[in-house]
Protein backbone atom coordinates (compact mmCIF):
# COMPACT_ATOMS: atom_id res chain seq x y z
CA UNK A 1 0.00 0.00 0.00
CA UNK A 2 2.96 2.33 0.42
CA UNK A 3 2.15 5.87 1.47
CA UNK A 4 -1.43 5.70 0.30
CA UNK A 5 -3.94 6.02 3.11
CA UNK A 6 -7.72 6.44 3.08
CA UNK A 7 -8.65 10.07 2.77
CA UNK A 8 -5.35 11.22 1.18
CA UNK A 9 -7.09 12.64 -1.90
CA UNK A 10 -10.72 11.83 -1.27
CA UNK A 11 -12.86 8.71 -1.05
CA UNK A 12 -12.80 5.82 -3.51
CA UNK A 13 -15.80 4.83 -5.59
CA UNK A 14 -16.42 2.66 -8.59
CA UNK A 15 -18.70 0.16 -10.25
CA UNK A 16 -18.93 -3.50 -11.15
CA UNK A 17 -18.13 -4.67 -14.66
CA UNK A 18 -18.81 -7.96 -16.42
CA UNK A 19 -16.38 -10.22 -14.53
CA UNK A 20 -14.54 -7.16 -13.27
CA UNK A 21 -14.44 -4.00 -11.18
CA UNK A 22 -13.61 -0.36 -11.86
CA UNK A 23 -12.55 1.97 -9.04
CA UNK A 24 -11.97 5.69 -9.05
CA UNK A 25 -10.57 8.30 -6.67
CA UNK A 26 -10.59 11.90 -7.85
CA UNK A 27 -9.33 12.15 -11.42
CA UNK A 28 -7.64 8.74 -11.27
CA UNK A 29 -9.21 5.39 -11.98
CA UNK A 30 -8.22 1.80 -12.51
CA UNK A 31 -10.01 -1.39 -13.49
CA UNK A 32 -9.45 -5.12 -13.36
CA UNK A 33 -11.16 -7.96 -15.21
CA UNK A 34 -10.87 -11.74 -15.02
CA UNK A 35 -9.76 -13.10 -18.39
CA UNK A 36 -11.11 -16.38 -19.74
CA UNK A 37 -7.75 -18.03 -19.02
CA UNK A 38 -8.10 -17.11 -15.33
CA UNK A 39 -5.54 -14.31 -15.29
CA UNK A 40 -6.41 -10.76 -14.22
CA UNK A 41 -5.90 -7.81 -16.55
CA UNK A 42 -5.65 -4.28 -15.14
CA UNK A 43 -5.57 -0.77 -16.54
CA UNK A 44 -4.58 2.58 -15.04
CA UNK A 45 -6.03 5.88 -16.28
CA UNK A 46 -5.98 9.59 -15.37
CA UNK A 47 -8.78 11.97 -16.34
CA UNK A 48 -7.91 15.34 -17.91
CA UNK A 49 -7.90 18.23 -15.46
CA UNK A 50 -9.92 20.65 -17.62
CA UNK A 51 -13.10 20.15 -15.57
CA UNK A 52 -11.32 20.81 -12.25
CA UNK A 53 -13.02 24.22 -11.65
CA UNK A 54 -16.45 22.60 -11.99
CA UNK A 55 -15.70 19.81 -9.51
CA UNK A 56 -15.84 22.12 -6.49
CA UNK A 57 -19.08 24.21 -6.41
CA UNK A 58 -21.90 22.52 -4.46
CA UNK A 59 -24.73 21.13 -6.62
CA UNK A 60 -22.71 21.71 -9.80
CA UNK A 61 -20.12 19.14 -8.76
CA UNK A 62 -22.84 16.52 -8.45
CA UNK A 63 -23.91 16.94 -12.08
CA UNK A 64 -20.26 16.93 -13.20
CA UNK A 65 -19.51 13.82 -11.13
CA UNK A 66 -22.52 12.03 -12.60
CA UNK A 67 -21.44 12.85 -16.15
CA UNK A 68 -17.88 11.77 -15.45
CA UNK A 69 -19.10 8.55 -13.84
CA UNK A 70 -21.01 7.67 -17.01
CA UNK A 71 -17.99 8.47 -19.21
CA UNK A 72 -15.54 6.52 -17.04
CA UNK A 73 -17.95 3.62 -16.65
CA UNK A 74 -18.40 3.39 -20.42
CA UNK A 75 -14.64 3.47 -21.00
CA UNK A 76 -14.15 0.76 -18.36
CA UNK A 77 -16.85 -1.44 -19.91
CA UNK A 78 -15.25 -1.18 -23.36
CA UNK A 79 -11.81 -1.97 -21.97
CA UNK A 80 -13.07 -4.93 -19.92
CA UNK A 81 -14.94 -6.42 -22.90
CA UNK A 82 -11.78 -6.29 -25.02
CA UNK A 83 -9.52 -7.68 -22.30
CA UNK A 84 -11.82 -10.51 -21.34
CA UNK A 85 -11.48 -11.95 -24.83
CA UNK A 86 -14.83 -13.74 -25.01
CA UNK A 87 -15.12 -14.95 -28.62
CA UNK A 88 -18.80 -15.81 -28.10
CA UNK A 89 -19.69 -12.18 -27.33
CA UNK A 90 -18.37 -9.44 -29.58
CA UNK A 91 -17.22 -6.42 -27.53
CA UNK A 92 -19.56 -3.43 -27.90
CA UNK A 93 -18.44 -0.59 -30.13
CA UNK A 94 -18.41 3.06 -29.09
CA UNK A 95 -21.19 3.79 -31.57
CA UNK A 96 -23.27 0.93 -30.22
CA UNK A 97 -22.78 2.09 -26.66
CA UNK A 98 -23.66 5.66 -27.66
CA UNK A 99 -26.95 4.50 -29.19
CA UNK A 100 -27.67 2.33 -26.15
CA UNK A 101 -26.91 5.26 -23.86
CA UNK A 102 -29.30 7.58 -25.71
CA UNK A 103 -32.04 4.95 -25.65
CA UNK A 104 -31.42 4.34 -21.94
CA UNK A 105 -31.65 8.08 -21.17
CA UNK A 106 -34.92 8.41 -23.10
CA UNK A 107 -36.38 5.37 -21.34
CA UNK A 108 -35.15 6.53 -17.94
CA UNK A 109 -36.60 10.02 -18.35
CA UNK A 110 -39.83 8.64 -19.75
CA UNK A 111 -40.34 5.68 -17.42
CA UNK A 112 -38.85 6.96 -14.17
CA UNK A 113 -39.21 10.71 -14.73
CA UNK A 114 -42.47 11.38 -16.55
CA UNK A 115 -44.57 8.23 -16.11
CA UNK A 116 -44.97 8.53 -12.30
CA UNK A 117 -46.00 12.19 -12.63
CA UNK A 118 -48.41 11.30 -15.42
CA UNK A 119 -49.93 8.56 -13.27
CA UNK A 120 -50.57 11.01 -10.42
CA UNK A 121 -51.99 13.53 -12.89
CA UNK A 122 -54.35 11.01 -14.47
CA UNK A 123 -55.65 10.04 -11.03
CA UNK A 124 -56.94 13.60 -10.72
CA UNK A 125 -55.09 14.35 -7.48
CA UNK A 126 -55.28 18.05 -6.70
CA UNK A 127 -53.55 18.35 -3.33
CA UNK A 128 -49.81 18.89 -3.65
CA UNK A 129 -49.02 16.47 -0.81
CA UNK A 130 -51.04 13.55 -2.18
CA UNK A 131 -49.92 14.25 -5.76
CA UNK A 132 -46.23 14.14 -4.91
CA UNK A 133 -46.63 11.22 -2.51
CA UNK A 134 -48.26 9.10 -5.23
CA UNK A 135 -45.72 10.22 -7.81
CA UNK A 136 -42.85 9.31 -5.48
CA UNK A 137 -44.40 5.95 -4.57
CA UNK A 138 -44.86 5.03 -8.24
CA UNK A 139 -41.28 6.08 -9.06
CA UNK A 140 -39.87 4.06 -6.16
CA UNK A 141 -41.98 1.01 -7.06
CA UNK A 142 -40.74 1.13 -10.65
CA UNK A 143 -37.12 1.36 -9.50
CA UNK A 144 -37.41 -1.57 -7.07
CA UNK A 145 -39.30 -3.68 -9.62
CA UNK A 146 -36.70 -2.95 -12.31
CA UNK A 147 -33.77 -3.89 -10.08
CA UNK A 148 -35.63 -6.96 -8.85
CA UNK A 149 -36.17 -8.17 -12.41
CA UNK A 150 -32.51 -7.57 -13.25
CA UNK A 151 -31.43 -9.65 -10.25
CA UNK A 152 -33.19 -12.71 -11.69
CA UNK A 153 -30.53 -12.99 -14.40
CA UNK A 154 -27.62 -15.31 -13.53
CA UNK A 155 -25.12 -13.02 -15.29
CA UNK A 156 -26.45 -9.95 -13.48
CA UNK A 157 -26.25 -11.77 -10.14
CA UNK A 158 -22.54 -12.39 -10.81
CA UNK A 159 -22.12 -8.70 -11.61
CA UNK A 160 -23.91 -7.85 -8.36
CA UNK A 161 -21.40 -10.10 -6.55
CA UNK A 162 -18.56 -8.06 -8.07
CA UNK A 163 -20.47 -4.99 -6.85
CA UNK A 164 -20.37 -6.47 -3.35
CA UNK A 165 -16.65 -7.23 -3.72
CA UNK A 166 -16.03 -3.61 -4.72
CA UNK A 167 -17.81 -2.27 -1.62
CA UNK A 168 -16.19 -4.71 0.79
CA UNK A 169 -12.72 -3.98 -0.56
CA UNK A 170 -13.31 -0.23 -0.23
CA UNK A 171 -14.51 -0.78 3.35
CA UNK A 172 -11.36 -2.75 4.16
CA UNK A 173 -9.15 -0.07 2.64
CA UNK A 174 -10.96 2.71 4.51
CA UNK A 175 -10.50 0.79 7.77
CA UNK A 176 -6.81 0.21 6.96
CA UNK A 177 -7.16 -3.56 6.97
CA UNK A 178 -5.01 -5.96 4.91
CA UNK A 179 -6.51 -6.47 1.46
CA UNK A 180 -6.87 -10.23 1.68
CA UNK A 181 -10.04 -12.32 1.44
CA UNK A 182 -10.17 -13.26 5.14
CA UNK A 183 -10.15 -9.59 6.13
CA UNK A 184 -12.34 -8.25 3.30
CA UNK A 185 -15.14 -10.74 3.95
CA UNK A 186 -15.60 -9.28 7.46
CA UNK A 187 -17.09 -6.11 5.98
CA UNK A 188 -20.57 -5.22 4.78
CA UNK A 189 -21.21 -5.62 1.07
CA UNK A 190 -23.22 -2.38 1.20
CA UNK A 191 -21.69 1.10 1.21
CA UNK A 192 -23.22 4.54 1.89
CA UNK A 193 -21.66 6.08 -1.25
CA UNK A 194 -23.08 3.45 -3.59
CA UNK A 195 -24.69 4.51 -6.86
CA UNK A 196 -27.74 2.49 -5.83
CA UNK A 197 -28.07 4.71 -2.76
CA UNK A 198 -27.71 7.71 -5.05
CA UNK A 199 -30.68 6.50 -7.13
CA UNK A 200 -32.75 6.08 -3.97
CA UNK A 201 -31.85 9.60 -2.83
CA UNK A 202 -32.77 10.93 -6.27
CA UNK A 203 -36.24 9.43 -5.84
CA UNK A 204 -36.66 10.87 -2.33
CA UNK A 205 -35.21 14.26 -3.27
CA UNK A 206 -37.50 14.52 -6.28
CA UNK A 207 -40.53 14.35 -3.96
CA UNK A 208 -39.32 17.37 -1.98
CA UNK A 209 -38.24 19.38 -5.04
CA UNK A 210 -41.39 18.67 -7.05
CA UNK A 211 -43.54 19.59 -4.05
CA UNK A 212 -42.49 23.20 -4.68
CA UNK A 213 -44.22 23.01 -8.09
CA UNK A 214 -47.52 21.80 -6.65
CA UNK A 215 -49.96 20.18 -9.12
CA UNK A 216 -49.05 21.90 -12.40
CA UNK A 217 -50.61 21.79 -15.85
CA UNK A 218 -49.38 19.16 -18.32
CA UNK A 219 -46.81 21.45 -20.05
CA UNK A 220 -45.35 22.63 -16.72
CA UNK A 221 -45.40 19.07 -15.40
CA UNK A 222 -43.36 17.71 -18.31
CA UNK A 223 -40.96 20.67 -18.36
CA UNK A 224 -40.36 20.64 -14.61
CA UNK A 225 -39.62 16.90 -14.46
CA UNK A 226 -37.00 17.25 -17.20
CA UNK A 227 -35.46 20.63 -16.38
CA UNK A 228 -35.23 19.96 -12.64
CA UNK A 229 -33.32 16.69 -13.09
CA UNK A 230 -29.90 18.39 -12.66
CA UNK A 231 -31.15 20.12 -9.50
CA UNK A 232 -32.47 16.85 -8.05
CA UNK A 233 -29.23 15.04 -8.97
CA UNK A 234 -27.12 17.81 -7.45
CA UNK A 235 -28.98 17.77 -4.14
CA UNK A 236 -28.92 13.96 -3.99
CA UNK A 237 -25.17 13.98 -4.62
CA UNK A 238 -24.61 16.42 -1.74
CA UNK A 239 -26.68 14.18 0.53
CA UNK A 240 -24.77 11.02 -0.38
CA UNK A 241 -21.49 12.90 -0.03
CA UNK A 242 -22.52 13.99 3.47
CA UNK A 243 -23.51 10.42 4.39
CA UNK A 244 -20.19 9.10 3.10
CA UNK A 245 -18.08 11.63 5.00
CA UNK A 246 -19.87 11.14 8.33
CA UNK A 247 -20.76 7.44 8.29
CA UNK A 248 -20.85 7.09 12.07
CA UNK A 249 -23.26 9.97 12.76
CA UNK A 250 -26.96 9.42 13.33
CA UNK A 251 -28.04 11.71 10.47
CA UNK A 252 -25.71 9.92 8.04
CA UNK A 253 -27.24 6.60 9.04
CA UNK A 254 -30.72 8.05 8.43
CA UNK A 255 -29.68 9.35 5.00
CA UNK A 256 -28.04 6.05 4.10
CA UNK A 257 -30.78 3.72 5.40
CA UNK A 258 -33.08 3.68 2.31
CA UNK A 259 -30.16 3.17 -0.06
CA UNK A 260 -28.65 0.52 2.19
CA UNK A 261 -31.90 -1.41 2.01
CA UNK A 262 -31.98 -1.13 -1.80
CA UNK A 263 -28.42 -2.44 -1.98
CA UNK A 264 -29.65 -5.77 -0.65
CA UNK A 265 -30.91 -6.21 -4.23
CA UNK A 266 -27.93 -4.82 -6.16
CA UNK A 267 -25.13 -6.55 -4.22
CA UNK A 268 -24.36 -10.21 -3.57
CA UNK A 269 -21.78 -11.92 -1.37
CA UNK A 270 -18.64 -12.36 -3.50
CA UNK A 271 -16.28 -15.33 -3.61
CA UNK A 272 -12.52 -15.14 -3.12
CA UNK A 273 -11.82 -14.84 -6.85
CA UNK A 274 -14.13 -11.85 -7.16
CA UNK A 275 -12.52 -10.16 -4.16
CA UNK A 276 -9.13 -10.73 -5.78
CA UNK A 277 -10.30 -8.83 -8.86
CA UNK A 278 -11.62 -5.97 -6.70
CA UNK A 279 -8.28 -5.72 -4.90
CA UNK A 280 -6.48 -5.60 -8.26
CA UNK A 281 -8.77 -2.74 -9.35
CA UNK A 282 -7.98 -0.85 -6.13
CA UNK A 283 -4.24 -1.26 -6.63
CA UNK A 284 -4.61 -0.06 -10.22
CA UNK A 285 -6.42 3.05 -8.95
CA UNK A 286 -3.68 3.77 -6.42
CA UNK A 287 -1.11 3.32 -9.20
CA UNK A 288 -3.06 5.87 -11.27
CA UNK A 289 -2.61 8.39 -8.46
CA UNK A 290 1.15 8.10 -8.89
CA UNK A 291 0.68 9.15 -12.51
CA UNK A 292 -1.91 11.85 -11.86
CA UNK A 293 -0.65 13.46 -8.66
CA UNK A 294 0.58 16.51 -10.55
CA UNK A 295 -2.48 16.93 -12.76
CA UNK A 296 -4.40 19.28 -10.46
CA UNK A 297 -7.21 19.08 -7.86
CA UNK A 298 -9.43 16.05 -7.58
CA UNK A 299 -13.09 15.59 -6.83
CA UNK A 300 -14.14 15.60 -3.19
CA UNK A 301 -16.42 12.58 -3.40
CA UNK A 302 -17.00 9.49 -5.49
CA UNK A 303 -19.81 6.99 -5.78
CA UNK A 304 -18.84 3.57 -4.51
Amino acid sequence: MGAHQPGDVGPIGGQALIEGVMMRRGTCWGAAVRRLDGSIATTTRVLPARLAPWRRPPLVRGVVALGESVAVGTAALLWAARERGDDDHRPPTRAGLAVSFVVAIVLAVGLFGLAPAAAAKLLGLRRSLSFNAVEGAVRLSLLVAYLGLLSRSREIRRTFAYHGAEHMTIHAFEHRRPLVADEIERFDRRHPRCGTSFLMLVVLTSVAVHALIGTPSWPVLVASRILLLPVVAGIAYEAIRLAGRHQDSWYARVLAAPGTWLQTITTRQPDDDQMEVAVAALHATLAAEELGSADGPTTEAALA
